[in-house]
């Protein structure tokens, strides 16, 4: 009977401490979930992906730009893109965007420390003859880094 009370009173003290932790954690927490962040607005750059195509973008007002300047599809391009970020490390930016006309969906990664860009991009997920599904995964280098103060 004796070890049953003082199990019961270690639980009943660790369940409360636990409880006061994540109170703290949670006051303490600025991350606003589902809501989307548009920490790029203001940036311009290039990027050159190691396959040789490259690209120019913009992002403003919450919405990101490219237009592709070298490579096969060079002079092609889309505006006003809605797009998501997030700061995940100094100087580092997740980012992504789903262009619904084209059926495509982009999560990529910019190091501004290290001058490089990781991409995860799906193409044509709608996988129509004319446009079919295809996977890229690259990275690149970045360079005429602007950001507008």
């Amino acid at each position: 009977m004796k070890t049953k009370l003082i199990t019961l009173i270690c639980l009943t003290l660790f369940t409360v401490g636990l409880s006061f932790a994540q109170n703290i954690t949670a006051e303490e927490n600025n991350f606003q979930f589902g809501q989307p962040e548009h920490l790029l607005d203001g940036y311009s750059l290039n990027f050159q992906y190691q396959n040789g195509t490259a690209l120019h973008m913009e992002f403003n007002n919450g919405k990101a730009k490219y237009q592709w300047i070298a490579g096969q599809r060079k002079g092609n391009g889309n505006e006003d893109i809605p797009y998501r970020s997030s700061k995940i490390g100094d100087n580092l930016y997740l980012v992504n965007w789903h262009e619904v006309g084209l059926k495509d969906y982009l999560t990529i990664v910019f190091d501004f420390d290290k001058m490089t860009m990781h991409s995860s991009i799906i193409v044509g997920y709608e996988n129509k003859p004319e446009r079919t599904l295809k996977t890229v995964f690259l990275r690149g280098v970045i360079d005429h880094l602007k950001k507008t103060e």
